[in-house]
């Protein structure tokens, strides 16, 4: 067992050895001009709820974007959930708003229970639906998104 062990450690001091007089190479190379930078925090595209028109979806499946700034909001939490004062129904202070789809309650609406029930598997809404901002992309690319309205 000692012998055992007095090989295993030497095999390791040695790999380490090997590995620390070996130069550290980057995936992308020397030839890099500068450092990464974050890019610029850039303002949303709607200050406040009802200022701006639904952003059309651009590939079948797409969750709902949010057209409005979500920075002075609550934090989003298991038992608060600020989003749902608003698209819990179809209509908030006389404004249309888009509801909660059906695909996100656990208990739909009825006459009996009106209140519907948010499924605790989709509570967090800015996991799949996020505000936008008006920034070209950070990588060039071709997607081509449908450009005709649902």
């Amino acid at each position: 067992m000692k012998k055992t062990f007095t090989k295993f450690a030497v095999a390791l001091l040695l790999a380490s050895a090997v590995g620390c007089a070996q130069q550290l190479a980057t995936m992308r190379g020397d030839d890099v001009p500068v450092a990464d930078q974050a890019p610029r925090d850039m303002p949303y595209q709607g200050k406040r709820p009802g200022e701006l028109r639904l952003i059309e979806r651009t590939f079948e499946g797409q969750p709902p974007l949010i057209p409005h700034s979500i920075a002075n909001y609550e934090e989003i939490t298991v038992t608060e959930n600020p989003c749902l004062e608003c698209h819990i129904s179809n209509d908030f202070k006389g404004k249309k708003m888009p509801r909660v789809s059906n695909s996100h309650l656990a208990v739909l609406p009825t006459t009996a229970k009106p209140e519907p029930v948010l499924s605790m598997s989709r509570w967090q809404c800015n996991s799949c639906h996020v505000p936008q901002v008006d920034a070209k992309p950070l990588v060039e690319n071709s997607f081509q998104g449908r450009s005709s309205a649902r």
